[in-house]
């Protein structure tokens, strides 16, 4: 079936916002404002859609937890066509080279249990964590396909609209905390004021900052950073100090934990232990171990909130993290292997023929059963035939095994419920209560005092029904994290300021009290263009390496639906003004008296050179913003920065003269910040400025040189104007690329059939092929299985 092609909201935003800023400006801001209102307001409506349709759908989340199931997730990545070359194919048409990352993985996770993915790299890990949180990145190449439940309610977004019995997978994206393996943060703010901040942003009540400094409070004793909250995070790429690597890792744990809207009854933790060490390693698990642990009794209710779901994927554990598993699914190759309690994995594969000694790490013991041996075709062989039948044997007969031991489980329960009923009945009738009171009461309830620091994280779980914070308050809180980004980067503002004074000095020292023989025409001419160049080019790759960092953490942050792009901006130009101001007119404040340029009205003169290179200044900077928002990565912008900037110098004024520049490149010439700068500096100093003449044909006034520039119908005030126009243009190319590149997620296609994707977990009865003994020597339990004469056809085949 034929779709029709739909224009893209983003390009028709490109073109209008193009369109408008070439008219004038009568024209151009009411006309901007209007469009950004009309998206803004669009953009809003959209997202409010999701969550207005699923608050009866998570309203009781908090009593009862949260049970994820999945069934046949399969993700494929689709790579370039190639020609079908067969001789004995007369086709010519391509094919396309496909390689499964997921292959039919069903699975569960419920609350209050500690799930762990195992797997040898590539086998799928993250790709699966992706999936659970509905954070799978959208790519076109990608193709993803199964069912998602939360608490047996289907995760989809359809274009049509949802119905009742699903929740749409946005609201389930803000339900989930997902902690990836990427823990950058603000270098400079401390433990406490990261925490403070990601509380005050998710909040949706007004609450009072004591409230929101007790929710801290807590989170960080819950997460083990007591000792460290007053210290600054630092940056580990830069050997900047701060914390630790272990306690990165439980800050970026914390981050997702803490604020008012802190009912993410869901945690997944992406590989949480890379990187750090056995002991920091521990630590980071039992964090997450100790969220699994229900919380604090209700007195009004007298019902206790139960724990969180949590799922991490572990890489290389040691024995003493394997033992606060509760729950493990080893992936191999995208295929399930087992997934299940982690009690039974010895007996699951003793059973297959695999027998784990008794010590060796389970951990180990499983991710060798799942590795594929490429030393060699024959090793590789061998391991790829011992993967496919353990993954296919778990696909046929896990549901079995599984069921069988649950049913074992419950007759063992009621046995036990019916041995000890005559004893609960005597206790009741002495007065001594029930057993369901005396479970709940005050005196006999450990969880209460283990698990006290966590209380606070579940009071946040009620549903607000106010506002979440504005623009403005978030505009606030972004300015204030900016500002403290930048004032107390020290070691930064230090050698920014080491830089534009020997700058200066040098420049000063070549051009020492510029006179007005015919040589220095040339000299001041040279001068003017390095002073441009050097102010451009200290504010474009500043920006540059600074805002390619600090991407990652606002992708991160608008990807839970924080804040909005245009804040975060506004607040980050707000902060950085100061600055980007300063060191310009330190530079200035040197270089214009040693050089001794234009001294006709000095403070004139002097107040126009200055304003010229702070805003080209600030129009560099706009142009790394926007550099770095269009850049898919670091490398790539720090390369596409002073290529754009080579182009503007060739084209600025100096080199080239604006009149014999090729008419397919004239546009370029408009664009050139270095150009405005440039001719703006020239229009300051030779303008009223005379020289020596000695010869015929001398330069006698400095409009002379103005008019072989092709710069003699312009004014200082026109210069400053045209460098505007090219800075509020890079930053609405910036809020542009910063919107077009929002963090967007892959939307989950249906499985094979509709019967599928609505049918609940059937658990299969279990048959003659299982039966569970109990070993009177022992006393351990040994699953033993039957063949069957369909199963050995099966396997024959």
């Amino acid at each position: 079936q034929h779709t029709p092609h739909r224009a893209d909201p983003a390009m028709l935003d490109l073109a209008i916002g193009v369109a408008l800023y070439t008219t004038p400006p009568h024209i151009k801001f009411p006309g901007l404002a209007t469009v950004f209102l009309v998206r803004s307001l669009l953009r809003k409506r959209k997202g409010n859609c999701g969550d207005n349709d699923n608050n009866d759908v998570t309203a009781n989340e908090p009593s009862t937890g949260v049970e994820l199931r999945w069934d046949n997730i399969t993700s494929t990545l689709n790579t370039k066509k190639t020609k079908n070359n067969n001789k004995g194919n007369t086709s010519d048409a391509d094919t396309l080279n496909s390689r499964v990352i997921l292959q039919n993985v069903s699975g569960k996770a419920r609350p209050g249990r500690l799930l762990a993915i195992l797997g040898p790299s590539g086998s799928g890990k993250t790709s699966l964590l992706n999936v659970l949180a509905s954070q799978t990145p959208n790519e076109g190449n990608l193709t993803l396909s199964g069912s998602l439940f939360r608490n047996d309610v289907l995760v989809r977004d359809t274009k049509r609209g949802r119905e009742a019995s699903q929740i749409a997978s946005q609201a389930h994206r803000k339900k989930v905390a997902y902690v990836r393996q990427q823990d950058v943060f603000f270098s400079e703010l401390t433990v406490r004021e990261t925490l403070t901040l990601s509380a005050k942003m998710k909040s949706k009540s007004n609450g009072s900052s004591d409230s929101i400094d007790e929710s801290v409070t807590a989170t960080l004793r819950a997460v083990g950073l007591s000792e460290c909250a007053d210290a600054r995070v630092g940056d580990q790429k830069k050997n900047a100090g701060g914390i630790s690597g272990g306690e990165r890792k439980r800050l970026a744990l914390a981050c997702e934990l803490v604020g008012d809207d802190s009912s993410s009854q869901v945690v997944c933790a992406d590989e949480p232990t890379s990187g750090l060490d056995a002991f920091q390693a521990e630590r980071v698990v039992r964090s997450l171990k100790k969220l699994c642990a229900p919380g604090a009794v209700d007195e009004a209710t007298g019902k206790q909130s139960p724990g969180k779901t949590v799922i991490a994927s572990i890489h290389q554990p040691r024995g003493s993290i394997v033992s606060l598993f509760d729950d493990v699914c080893v992936l191999a190759s995208g295929k399930v292997m087992f997934h299940g309690p982690l009690e039974l994995v010895a007996k699951w594969f003793a059973a297959k023929g695999h027998v784990m000694a008794n010590n060796v790490n389970p951990a180990e013991f499983l991710i060798d059963l799942a590795s594929v041996d490429v030393s060699d075709s024959q090793s590789e062989s061998k391991s790829k035939d011992r993967v496919d039948k353990l993954c296919a044997a778990w696909r046929t007969e896990g549901s079995v095994f599984l069921a069988a031991r649950e049913n074992s489980f419950a007759k063992k329960l009621a046995d036990t419920a019916a041995s000890v009923s005559p004893l609960l009945k005597s206790l009741s009738g002495r007065g001594g209560g029930s057993f369901s009171e005396s479970r709940t009461g005050k005196v006999s309830s450990p969880v209460r005092a283990l698990d006290g620091a966590l209380d606070a994280l579940t009071k946040g779980n009620a549903r607000s029904t106010t506002k979440p914070p504005g623009f403005f308050a978030h505009l606030r809180l972004l300015t204030a994290r900016s500002w403290r980004q930048v004032t107390r980067d020290s070691k930064t503002n230090k050698v920014r300021l080491l830089t534009s004074l020997n700058s200066a000095l040098v420049f000063g020292s070549i051009f020492w009290k510029l006179g007005v023989k015919q040589s220095h025409v040339q000299d001041r001419l040279g001068l003017l263009q390095v002073t441009a160049i050097n102010a451009a080019m200290a504010a474009l790759m500043k920006t540059i390496s600074s805002f390619t960092s600090e991407k990652v953490i606002v992708d991160r942050e608008r990807s839970r639906g924080c804040y909005g792009t245009l804040p975060y901006l506004i607040g980050k130009l707000v902060a950085e003004l100061p600055a980007g101001a300063f060191f310009p007119l330190c530079f200035g404040a040197v270089v214009y008296p040693m050089c001794g340029l234009n001294t006709q009205d000095v403070p004139k003169k002097f107040l126009n050179f200055a304003a010229t290179i702070v805003v080209e200044s600030f129009a560099a900077s706009a142009m790394g913003l926007c550099v770095s928002a269009i850049a898919p990565t670091p490398e790539a912008a720090t390369a596409m920065g002073p290529a754009v900037m080579v182009m503007f110098i060739v084209f600025g004024g100096y080199y080239v003269n604006a009149e014999n520049v090729p008419f397919a490149f004239r546009w370029i010439t408009k664009c050139s910040l270095i150009k405005h700068s440039f001719q703006g500096l020239c229009l300051n100093e030779f303008r009223g400025l005379d020289f020596e003449s000695e010869l015929r044909g001398d330069t006698k006034h400095g409009e002379e040189v103005l008019e072989r520039l092709g710069f003699g119908n312009e004014s200082v005030e026109n210069c400053l104007a045209k460098q505007t126009n090219v800075l509020g243009f890079c930053y609405l190319a910036t809020l542009y690329a910063l919107e077009k590149n929002a963090p967007s997620f892959q939307a989950m296609g249906s499985p094979a059939t509709e019967a599928f994707m609505d049918a609940a977990v059937v658990v299969e009865e279990p048959d003659d092929e299982y039966e569970e003994s109990v070993d009177p020597d022992d006393g351990v339990q040994r699953v033993e299985t039957k063949d069957t004469e369909e199963d050995a056809d099966t396997s024959s085949e």
